[in-house]
């Protein structure tokens, strides 16, 4: 605010007292002067001129300072007046208006005590009720505006004594006049008050009368006064009566904006009465209700009969709890599946609010919203996240939970709950022959087949892929259960009639009671072993779960929990068996053979840990430290040993060989790791030679093809391990780069004694040769086989006759022997003799 709003002190240039008492002084010099001389002179007409002069001199002063004074009160009035004429147009509240006319009577009234000297009482309805200046509610109770108006008489101002005041008081005992307290007239300042009706013509209200101002102090002051209050009063009521507008205009906006908000509204707004009738209601709500007339009827008509009950069940909840109850836990809200009186079904969130004692709702508020397409959107969600989509049966999660309850329960009753776990043994067949679309159908009649076996309080799940799960609840005893394992692997028995053809697909089941499990975890494992060893055993059958197979389970877990610890501590060893040239004795390379020595089960060979190390993914980081170390113990060989020329595509001296397993080599990075390691040692590529299966070459031929060429074009050598012993394709060695064969040693063994194997084998020499192929021959174990080998062609062999797995050191002393690790072998070929094979004389 500026400064012209604050009260200033007096404007200087006004004669002080000290001034007046010296110009009458100096004003009364004269006149004493005469008075004086005509004293000593004896003059009487001069003494007397003196005298006159003087009364006048001194009537003249004190008639210049009454009206110095009257001009002084009147500023002051005209200041106080401005100041709280600013206070009262900027003022914000009613409590703000009456504290600027109590400060403005406090300037105006000197000697009245600040808190007593104005009282703003305003009008509510039939009564005036004080206002307090600090906002504060006051003490006294409201006063009878009848009362009041007969003290008044008018709009004009009017003093009214203490006598008064107390007969006003005494007429109405119980209600104190507002703004006096109850020992009033006693603490009245002064004679008593002037009331100052706040009045205003045309209000659009009607009525002009808005309350009263009333001041107090002495008669005379306050009728002096009266004017100058009687502006202060009007200028109050201009403000009250503008608080006043700004409130209904803020009403009649909220108003509206809530009408316009609720017509549109989505959700139904309700007010119901304690009669239970609706006494409101938002457009909305023929909507929900199915265009019935809403508001004069009672909620519980407006649903179908079904559904009243529980209607009123909820209204007579609403209507018992007080309204603070929702403070102390009550939850405001419910939700009711109602039937309306079409038919329809719907589902309502009622949420409510408790207005009874709200003058101007008067009932009970509920807002109810249709939230039936959010219901049945999260019965689905909820349905689809506890059950298969593609068959509809309870999955993974249900069937656990349906099983924890039915072992508690069997074990509380001493009755038996089972669990079978059903796997369909050549679906993968039908899968990948007949298709996806034909195996998805498969698996719907598969469940449809095993939800007839089984009871009506039984449970069927899909668990994942092939694999299904039945829970048996209440079963007299274990044999039951196995009974309906029996009654599966039968009913499997028969094929299925798809669509488009016919599909048989044989069960294997895996069976665990309540009566070896304590939990329905333990439950589920044992199934799941049973299950295991019923498909190690063959298809179509079923086992159930014994104690050993826990045990087992446990090594093999033990087993990876070791094998993954050895493979980060990379605690394994490379043993070497050499590979012979069977002309010459002279050993041509090493094959490099995987050892996991341990403290717990001793030294572990290959085939105990390989299949689990693939299983886990383990074999990729084995599978490269394998490769690595091969490589450096093949350059630590190769320093001892003179440097030979090698010839293009030549190892240039002894080479290794490292067997890769499927999973190894279908690792993204997996030609990648075989440069970089060739690149770290300095070796020439060719030395090393890789070792694939059979059925590795099987899968995916076109990426195979791509990355075998790859590791043809960094020069390393490929070989195919175990010929003859997976599914052999002879296209495969046209097609792909492959530089030696291995005949695997079941078909080495014995070929000195059936012309069979040794035809077939020969065979196998011929074909490597028509196609410029090396061929190694394993696991020889006699002379005769070496010497028939080396006979048909064969170049080079391995096997215990020649050498068995040595370390690195003792692979290391037997290159540095040389030639003749074994006896030189004519390189004239034998031939058979008379009409039978020259098999039998060796």
């Amino acid at each position: 605010m500026g400064t012209w709003l604050t009260p200033r002190r007096a404007v200087a240039g006004y004669a002080s007292l000290a001034v007046v008492v010296a110009l009458m002084l100096a004003s009364l010099t004269a006149p004493v002067f005469l008075l004086v001389q005509g004293y000593q002179q004896r003059d009487r007409a001069e003494a007397l001129a003196g005298v006159v002069c003087a009364v006048l001199y001194l009537l003249t002063v004190f008639l210049l300072w009454d009206a110095a004074a009257s001009n002084r009160r009147g500023l002051v009035r005209e200041r106080t007046l401005r100041v709280a004429s600013a206070a009262l147009a900027s003022a914000g509240s009613v409590a703000e208006v009456a504290a600027a006319v109590r400060e403005a009577a406090s300037a105006l009234l000197p000697g009245a005590a600040a808190e007593r000297a104005a009282v703003l009482a305003i009008r509510e309805g039939g009564c005036l009720r004080a206002v307090s200046p600090a906002g504060t509610p006051p003490q006294d109770p409201p006063e009878p505006v009848s009362g009041w108006l007969s003290l008044a008489e008018g709009p004009a101002p009017k003093f009214v004594s203490a006598a008064q005041i107390t007969a006003a008081r005494a007429a109405a005992p119980d209600a104190p006049p507002p703004g006096i307290p109850a020992s009033a007239p006693a603490d009245v300042s002064g004679d008593g008050a002037l009331l100052c009706p706040l009045t205003l013509r045309d209000r659009p209200a009607g009525d002009p009368f808005l309350g009263v101002l009333e001041f107090f102090g002495g008669r005379r002051v306050l009728r002096d006064l009266a004017a100058v209050l009687e502006i202060l009063a009007g200028q109050a009521a201009l403000a009250v009566e503008r608080l006043e507008l700004s409130a209904e205009v803020t009403r009649q906006r909220g108003e509206a904006l809530f009408r316009t908000l609720v017509q549109d509204a989505s959700d139904v707004i309700l007010i119901v009465g304690d009669d239970r009738r609706i006494r409101y209601a938002t457009p909305s709500a023929g909507d929900l209700f199915g265009g019935v007339a809403v508001e004069g009827a009672r909620l519980s008509d407006l649903v179908a009969p079904g559904a009243r009950d529980d209607i009123d069940r909820v209204l007579t909840m609403m209507l018992a709890i007080s309204p603070g109850a929702g403070d102390a836990g009550v939850p405001f809200g419910y939700l009711l599946r109602i039937e309306r009186l079409d038919g329809r079904a719907a589902v309502i969130e009622v949420r409510w609010s408790d207005l009874r004692r709200d003058a101007t709702v008067g009932g009970l508020v509920l807002t109810l919203r249709d939230v039936t397409q959010r219901h049945e959107l999260e019965e689905e969600l909820k349905h689809r996240a506890f059950h298969d989509a593609l068959t509809g049966l309870p999955n993974r999660a249900l069937f656990a939970k349906e099983a924890a309850a039915a072992l508690a329960a069997a074990h509380t009753a001493g009755r038996t709950a089972g669990v079978l776990f059903v796997d369909l043994d050549d679906f993968k067949v039908v899968n990948d022959t007949m298709g996806h679309a034909v195996g998805d159908e498969l698996l719907v009649a598969a469940a449809a087949r095993l939800a007839s076996v089984i009871r009506a309080s039984d449970t069927a799940a899909r668990l994942g892929g092939d694999e299904f799960a039945l829970l048996i609840d209440d079963a007299p005893d274990p044999d039951a259960v196995d009974a309906f394992a029996e009654r599966i692997v039968a009913a499997f028995g028969e094929p299925f009639t798809l669509r488009d053809a016919k599909a048989l697909a044989a069960a294997t089941v895996g069976v665990a009671t309540s009566a070896d499990s304590g939990d329905v975890g333990e439950l589920l494992r044992h199934a799941d072993l049973a299950l295991y060893a019923a498909k190690g055993a063959g298809k179509r059958r079923w086992r159930h779960y014994q104690p050993a197979l826990t045990s087992g389970m446990l090594r093999r877990r033990e087993v990876q929990t070791a094998l993954e610890d050895a493979v980060r501590a990379q605690s394994f060893l490379l043993a070497y068996q050499p590979v012979v040239s069977l002309p010459s004795g002279e050993i041509t390379g090493f094959e490099s053979l995987l050892r996991w020595p341990t403290q717990r089960w001793g030294m572990m060979l290959p085939g105990e840990f390989i299949p689990l190390a693939e299983e886990t993914g383990l074999i990729v980081p084995l599978g490269g430290w394998a490769l690595r170390q091969a490589l450096s113990d093949l350059v630590r060989w190769r320093c001892g040993l003179p440097a030979p020329a090698p010839g293009p595509g030549e190892p240039g001296g002894p080479y290794v060989s490292v067997n890769v397993s499927a999973r190894q080599f279908r690792d993204p990075g997996f030609v990648d790791s075989v440069r970089k390691a060739l690149h770290a040692c300095a070796l020439p590529p060719a030395a090393l030679l890789l070792e694939l299966t059979e059925s590795l070459l099987l899968g995916e031929t076109g990426r195979i093809r791509a990355e075998l060429t790859e590791l043809k074009d960094i020069g390393v050598r490929l070989a195919i391990d175990d010929f003859g012993t997976g599914y052999s394709s002879l296209s495969y060695l046209l097609e792909l780069p492959i530089d030696v064969l291995k005949i695997d040693k079941t078909f080495v063994t014995g070929i000195g004694s059936s012309w069979r194997r040794h035809a077939l084998v020969e065979g196998i020499v011929r074909l490597a040769g028509t196609l410029e192929v090396d061929v190694i021959a394993e696991g020889i174990e006699s002379e005769t086989e070496r010497e028939l080998l080396a006979g048909m062609g064969c170049q080079f062999g391995q096997g215990y006759l020649l050498s068995v797995p040595v370390g690195a050191d003792a692979a290391a002393a037997m290159l540095h022997l040389g030639r003749g690790l074994v006896t030189e072998l004519p390189r004239q070929r034998r031939r058979a003799t008379g009409n039978g094979p020259y098999l039998t004389d060796l």
